[in-house]
């Protein structure tokens, strides 16, 4: 989730600001698959470390717990961190498909439309997301659902907004 979600988000916002201020689809798509991989990169390399950081502290705890003769209660926990390179690759990997929903539209639409377009299906499969996290999880998928989807579309407006502010103060 949390990579898929990022990538839609961040995206969809760098998309959506990019094509505001400049209504070109070629600049658009190449700002879009700049940030789809350095994103990636950068999600995986956190994913990477920070399950790293959490294998590190749980073997601690099972460290100290062996020496005070406690159950090795840690244990269970530790082996959710046990490959750090698994973590690394989940995260990156959403993070590119999660990337590419926004982009789809800019590939076959004309700029204005793509725009809409791209909200559209970022909104769904947000809401999509949310909803399956609560029904494998705990809540209620409707209020998951709209509340992820909420949150992202707020998030991705503000980057159309810094567009329309660069546009109108820089480009003309």
């Amino acid at each position: 989730i949390l990579g898929g979600q990022d990538g839609i988000v961040n995206v969809l916002g760098l998309v959506l600001g990019v094509a505001s201020a400049t209504l070109n689809t070629q600049i658009v798509i190449i700002s879009g698959i700049v940030a789809t991989v350095a994103e990636s990169v950068s999600m995986a390399a956190v994913a990477y470390t920070s399950s790293k950081a959490a294998k590190e502290y749980y073997l601690g705890k099972i460290k100290d717990d062996k020496k005070n003769n406690k159950k090795y209660e840690d244990k269970i926990l530790f082996k959710e961190y046990k490959n750090p390179f698994n973590s690394a690759w989940i995260v990156g990997i959403s993070t590119i498909f999660g990337s590419i929903i926004p982009l789809i539209p800019f590939f076959f639409l004309n700029i204005k439309i793509s725009m809409i377009i791209s909200i559209i299906i970022s909104a769904i499969t947000l809401f999509i997301v949310g909803a399956v996290k609560a029904k494998t999880s705990i809540g209620n998928w409707k209020r998951s659902g709209i509340e992820l989807m909420i949150i992202g579309i707020i998030a991705a407006l503000v980057g159309y907004g810094v567009g329309l502010l660069l546009k109108v103060n820089f480009i003309g």
